[in-house]
């Protein structure tokens, strides 16, 4: 691997590890300070992940449709 792809590499790694440390340190804060309860915040995770996976759903199946509507007939 070059250098510079060796370095890239790392600087990557370096912000993913860092932007998950302030994503924990984000989330600690708000069960300490705002007394936000894990539930709470287990409850909407969950709920934006079903409203992601309805999103994808709709859109798959909105490409299949367009798809087989602009299928050519010989």
């Amino acid at each position: 691997m070059p250098k510079t792809q060796h370095r890239y590499t790392l600087k990557q790694r370096s912000a993913w590890v860092a932007s998950m440390v302030a994503c924990f340190a984000f989330l600690l804060m708000a069960i300490k300070v705002y007394q936000v309860s894990l539930s709470t915040i287990a409850i909407n995770l969950l709920l934006m992940l079903i409203g992601l996976l309805l999103i994808v759903a709709l859109a798959a199946l909105l490409g299949w449709l367009l798809a087989v509507l602009r299928e050519r007939k010989p």
